[in-house]
Formats: structure tokens, sequence, C-alpha cells
């Protein structure tokens, strides 16, 4: 394929302008590629525009891609940047933030749901995008008025009448908005609250639960995917709800009986057909259902198993992995998104046969070798810096651990890409790994846990890169000890005990500390291998201070850590607290009233709220701090004993506040953190695919995966040129 980069400036300048002057589903930009030999990575959504093209929104990339009739995928919306910018110029120009669904009117304008903004955008038939809904500020507010004044809160599948009237499923909002061809918006659906209930009665008094995929059928019913109910609902023309498909039920059962009686597990994609028979994307199934014009449900595609098997000759026989998203084209296929197999796969319904028109299957992944603001990543986890202040942390789902340099360079030190615990012995970059939560030892040894079915496992990664196995839940030495000391009820079988790994510690003569979160024990590692059980009776509950820790009880002990004197800290999640277990054995609580709220900033650490408690890491000053992962804020416990919020809003998740205070930035899902040696602080923000600094200052960055297509470093980690036009990835 001819480079974009050696066409001369005048041609590029002329090409650009004839582009804008095309309807948005006749583009064709010069850098199309063959849509089935592209990494699509995540796609949130997609629609089938006038002609026939395919849009998907390409979650992770920040850009809608089209997918012409000739198999070729083109970028037309979107710069790759993640952020917010453009209105009223070029959609090319554009920056987005998680774009998820898709929709064309009767006219060819395109609208998106830039989800992590909380707007709607509209790209018209020359190319140019404006706002037609939120004002960019999550929340809920402004019904009856102008809808870009409004509040959303990440919008995600939208829908479009005949009469141009615009439906939203204002996901957080618990509620579905409609606006109307004045740009007036209101609630449609959902009274705000999040649960199940109102079924045959008004719509607007009913409540629904993280509602997302929307469609209409002929007679103008809208069906809604609403996912944390487990259940597919309907509002009629005149405003009534019911549910036409599941019984709230988390699993797989009712094929070929009535679909209200059959179960469907967290729904996300909804289509209906010109017949009125209604396709589901039973994503946790990994299904595609159909509802008839009879109510039954059944199978139309998927086995219920995620390996990949190719497309099969017959639908029922292709698997799925996680389906999102589903849409019908003009000639009544079915098109899925198979999320997480990255692929774009085509149920032909005559013959009930299965294609792939977009992506080769792998998760994009690159970066290395150049600067880590332009790597992308995917869910990174546990994190550590080294002696030399490096950044070494787990890219989850890239099944790699990497390192940021002090240079601000990144690169692989472990992990093929491969899921997997296999290589032990060899070098790690060639092994496969399965990254958990890690420490670095003052060798700059790296230990990781790594989960494998009911087994974990902590494996060890030297300072010469060859990897090995440490320890398993699975050995007789473990298992004996474990029984030795007693373990949880929760965890016994006639067989063997189970344990589950979920952090671990490592004080200055190499003893490593263990949490079980199931059996709710704390044990200890000594590097000649001997295993004891320090704290914990195995019972599920909250006893024992001012005791021996042995004789202590907790529930669900998530996080542990160890100060300078060799004190350890526990966090015991389940009970909203953190204990402390001193160098003597003796159990103390040290923060935390039990209650799971979030509450006492300014005030004593032990009189405080705390929830979702994940990580426990101190920082060089010797002040503790705690990682409160689902409620998107780190806080930390000073000197003398009161907490306050050091990062993250608590409650509000979003990504926002770079070059600014890190207590007024948003942070979703943050994982864990880690301080180099001079007190810089290091988080990896989770569920926005990204390294965030704080610095002594308190002034928050990215400093890794702030957008794939940044500084000229594209994503297969080879330098480009930057276009004055936008990069074209």
């Amino acid at each position: 394929m001819p480079s974009y980069t050696r066409i001369p400036m005048k041609l590029k300048i002329t090409i650009l302008a004839c582009l804008l002057l095309v309807p948005v589903w006749g583009w064709a930009a010069p850098d199309s590629e063959k849509a089935t030999d592209v990494s699509i990575s995540l796609v949130d959504g997609m629609a089938v525009a006038p002609n026939g093209d395919i849009y998907i929104a390409r979650r992770a990339h920040n850009v809608i891609s089209r997918i012409d009739q000739k198999g070729r995928l083109t970028h037309v919306v979107g710069t790759g940047h993640s952020g917010f910018s453009g209105d009223g110029g070029p959609a090319t120009k554009a920056e987005m933030n998680l774009p998820a669904g898709l929709v064309f009117d009767k006219s060819g304008n395109l609208y998106i749901s830039d989800r992590a903004n909380h707007r709607v955008r509209k790209v018209d038939t020359q190319g140019i995008i404006t706002t037609v809904a939120g004002n960019g500020t999550a929340g809920f507010s402004g019904d009856g008025g102008p809808a870009t004044k409004a509040s959303l809160n990440l919008p995600s599948g939208i829908v479009i009448d005949n009469q141009g009237n615009l439906y939203i499923a204002d996901r957080s909002n618990n509620r579905v908005r409609v606006v109307n061809s004045q740009g007036i918006i209101k609630t449609f659906a959902g009274n705000g609250e999040n649960g199940y209930h109102g079924d045959n009665m008004p719509a607007l008094k009913a409540t629904l639960d993280k509602p997302f995929g929307l469609a209409l059928d002929k007679h103008n019913n809208l069906y809604i995917a609403d996912r944390g109910n487990n259940r597919v609902r309907k509002v009629d023309s005149s405003g009534m709800i019911s549910s036409v498909a599941g019984d709230g039920g988390f699993y797989f059962i009712g094929d070929n009986g009535p679909a209200y009686r059959a179960s469907i597990a967290g729904p996300t994609g909804i289509a209906v057909d010109d017949e009125g028979n209604i396709f589901i994307a039973d994503r946790q199934n990994n299904r595609i259902r159909m509802v008839d014009k009879l109510g039954m449900i059944r199978t139309v595609m998927g086995t219920g198993q995620q390996d990949y098997n190719g497309d099969s000759e017959l639908a029922r026989e292709t698997n799925l992995h996680l389906p999102f998203n589903i849409v019908l084209d003009q000639n009544g296929d079915l098109l899925v998104i198979d999320r997480s197999h990255y692929r774009i796969r085509k149920l032909i319904m005559k013959g009930n046969r299965v294609t792939t028109v977009a992506g080769n299957g792998v998760k994009q992944f690159g970066g290395d070798g150049g600067p880590s603001q332009g790597a992308n990543l995917e869910f990174p986890h546990g994190i550590d810096v080294d002696s030399k202040d490096n950044v070494i942390f787990a890219d989850k789902a890239h099944f790699r651990i990497r390192k940021i340099t002090p240079a601000g360079i990144i690169s692989t030190i472990a992990g093929s890409g491969v899921r997997g615990n296999i290589g032990n012995g060899g070098p790690a970059l060639k092994a496969s790994v399965h990254p958990f939560r890690m420490r670095v030892n003052h060798k700059d040894e790296i230990f990781f846990i790594s989960p494998s079915g009911f087994v974990s496992i902590v494996r060890k990664v030297d300072a010469k890169g060859i990897i090995n196995e440490y320890i398993t839940t699975g050995d007789s030495d473990y298992q004996k000890a474990v029984l030795a000391s007693g373990s949880g009820v929760s965890s016994r079988s006639d067989i063997t005990v189970i344990s589950q790994f979920s952090d671990l510690a490592i004080d200055k003569k190499g003893n490593i500390y263990l949490s079980d979160r199931i059996n709710h024990q704390i044990r200890k590692l000594h590097p000649n291998g001997k295993i004891k059980t320090i704290a914990g009776t195995g019972e599920s509950n909250y006893f024992g201070d001012g005791g021996p820790a042995t004789k202590a009880a907790f529930r669900d002990p998530a996080a542990i850590t160890l100060d300078e004197a060799g004190n350890l800290y526990i966090a015991d999640a389940a009970n909203n607290m953190i204990r402390k277990i001193d160098t003597k054995g003796i159990i103390s609580t040290i923060a935390g009233n039990g209650k799971h709220m979030d509450s006492g900033d300014g005030g004593p650490a032990i009189e405080a709220s705390l929830r979702s408690i994940d990580s426990l890491v101190f920082n060089p000053a010797g002040e503790l701090h705690i990682v409160e992962t689902n409620t998107h804020h780190i806080r930390k416990i000073k000197k003398d004993g009161t907490i306050i919020t050091v990062a993250g809003r608590p409650g509000i998740q979003g990504n926002y506040g770079d070059g600014g205070p890190a207590t007024k930035a948003m942070l979703k899902q943050p994982a864990d953190i880690a301080f180099d040696s001079k007190g810089n602080m290091y988080i990896t923000d989770m569920g926005n695919n990204s390294i965030r600094k704080v610095d002594t200052k308190g002034i928050i960055t990215t400093i890794a995966g702030a957008d794939i297509y940044s500084a000229g470093w594209d994503p297969e980690g080879e330098h480009t040129e930057m276009l004055d036009i936008g990069p074209f990835p």
C-alpha cells in the first residue's frame, strides 16, 4: 500500500478539500486498508450507512472507521487522540473519548455517543461535527430545555426514528432520554433509580439498571437492553413498559421456550427486523439469541464457548466471545461485534452462515521502544518502582510486564503477549504470562501473582530476565502448611484447600507475605521454602484486636504492605477497615469505622469510612496510601493519624485533570500505586488504560496510554511523520 506520507503536500491539501465536500458515508480517504487485515481491537458501536457501508466505533482508538462494500477500512472521524475538540470543523480533526453507539438518520447524518465526553455528536453529510446533546459534565439535568445544555452520564446506545427523534441510553443515569427534532431533551424511560421495577406501567415510573443498546421496530416501539437487570424491555407507543426477554437471572437457560422465562446475562445490544423478530447480544452467555413474534427465544449464533474456532459452516457452531452490539444490514443479515475476538462478523440469514467482515483477531499492542505516552495499554494493574526509578507495571490484558524508564521510554520486559504460565526456566520475554499484582524486591527481582483457574501462582523474573515459578497454591508443601495451620471453612473440600492470592509483600530479608482472600488468612513464605500462617483463623468475621494475629478474623483481606520497621498492614476489605500486625504479632485496627461509605477526610483515620480497598502502599515519607478502586480515588493517612484524599474525586469516575491538582482530577478504577525515590506517585488508572503520575507538588499527568497516536509514535512502534491534517494511523 503506498504511504500517505509520500504524497506531495499540494496534493494532500487538494485531497482534504475534496473530502470535505463529500457526504460522510461516501468518503474515500487515502489510508484505507483491507478490513480483515486490520487490528480493530475493542469496538463498542456499529451502524450501517444509507449506501450500505458499515461504520464502527473503535473504543480503544477513539476513532470511527468505515468498512466500504469492497471490504476496505478507512478512518473517517477522530484523530485517535483522547479528548474533546473539533466541534464546527472537519470530523477528521475532532477528538473523542471512548465513542460507543452509532446511528444514521434517513438523511445520512451520523450520530455518535461520545461516551466519556458525556455528549452525543453529529457528523453531517459534509463531514462537519457538532454536539447535539450533552454539556460535557457527567450528571443529570436539563429536561425540558435544549439538549446541548443538559447533563448526560456515559451515554451509550442511540437510535433515531423517522421523525428525527433521537433516543439516548443515558447509562449511568439509568434512563433513556429523547431529543426531539427541535433539540429539546426529556426523559423517555426510567425514573433515575437503578433496579428492576415497573413492568406494565408508565415507563417514566419504572427503574432501569445501566441501559445500553436501543432499537426501534417499524411501529416505533422502543426496545432497551437493560443490562444490569438481565432483561430486554419494551416501551410501546403509549409509553408503557414491559419485559420481552429475560427473567433477571445472570446465566443461560430457556432456549425454545417463552422469552420472559429465559435467562440472559448482561445484554448489551439489540436489533429488530421488519418481521418483528428481536435479536439480542447475550453478552456474558457468548450468544446471539432471537425472540420471534410469538415470544419464543432461541440461540441463532454462538455455542456459549468463547475460544475462537473460525467461521464455522453453521452460525450455531461459531464461537463468540462477549458479543457486544448487533445491527441489521440492508439485506437483513445480522452484523455482530464479536468484541473479545476483535472481529466484526456477519450472520447471513439464508443458510445461517458466518463470515468475518473486519478485524484480524489481534488485540492491538504497540509503543515499545518509543515514548510511553504513545503506547497503548489494556487494563494495567500491579505496579512498582525499581532501584533505578524505572516504573514496572503489569499490562494485564496485553499479557505483558512493561517498564517505563525515567526518560519516558517504554518496553516489554516479560511476556510474549500470550496468556498463560508457560516458559519457566527461560527468558521472560518468551514466556506466556498473566500478571496481576506485583512487587519488586531490593535486588530488582520481580514477583507477580498470576491466576490460573482455581490455582494462584507467584512467578519470579530475576535480574537477568529469567522467569521461574516461585510458589503455587497447588504445591503439596503449600497445601500441607495450610492444612496444618487451619484454613477457612469456605475453601475446604474432601480433596484439597482452595486458596487465592490477592496481594503480596516482600520484607528486607526476602520473606514473602501473601494474602489468601478466600481463607481470610495471611501467610509467610521464608526464602528456604517454609510456609506459615501468621494471621487469621480462617473464619470470615471481625475480631481479635489487641491479641495475637493468628487468633483474629478477617473478611476478604484484599491487600497487604509493610512499613520500614517491618509492621504488616492489611486491607480488611469486607470489614471496610485497615489493620496492623506489629513485629510482635499483635493486631489492631488503624483505619476505618466499618461503614461501607466515603467519609471522614480531614479527621482521624480510625473514624473514617472506607470502601473498596484494593491496595495499600507507603510513600518514602512513611505515609500509608489507600487505593479505593471502585470509588475512584486515593487517600493517605498522615503521620498524625488524619486521613485525606490525594488523588481523584470520591465516587466520581472519568478521565480528567491532567496538568492540575490530583485532588480535582478524575480517575477510573485505579488498581495500584507505587512511589519512586523522590516521592512521585504512579497510578495504574485501569479503567482509563493509562499510567498517571502525581508529582511531589500534587500535580497529575498521564505518562503512558494517554493516546495511542501521539508524539509521532504509531501503535506498531514505528516513527511516523506527523501531518498538519492529523495523523493517519
